[in-house]
């Protein structure tokens, strides 16, 4: 889980403030699923991030998956599904059943 910066990080070293990550830093947990800073010797977890809304925001991860589709998939044959919603009486359904073996059996 990522969260955003919405503030400056500032952290008091009682010498003066230093800025620890700025506003729009996003930070990504280490393999133990820690958060650590840089300039800070402690390791964080996610609820202690999210125990601070005012300075962290969660981002929400979308996986997408984009692949182009070539027109070599066009004619690729696999079985398929094709459902169709009629409200008609069953005597017409068969009748429309006999409609569609007799005529999409010629396409297949």
């Amino acid at each position: 889980m990522k969260f955003r910066l919405i503030k400056d990080f500032i952290l008091d070293t009682g010498f003066g403030e230093e800025i620890i990550l700025q506003k729009g830093d996003i930070t990504e947990p280490n393999e133990n699923g820690d958060y650590s800073f840089p300039k800070i010797s402690r390791t964080f977890n996610k609820e202690d991030l999210l125990s601070k809304p005012e300075l962290f925001e969660e981002l929400i991860e979308l996986k997408l998956d984009v692949r182009e589709i070539t027109e070599d998939d066009d004619n690729k044959i696999g079985n398929w599904r094709i459902q169709l919603d009629v409200k008609t009486s069953r005597k017409k359904l068969k009748e429309i059943e006999k409609f569609i073996r007799d005529n999409v059996s010629e396409m297949i």
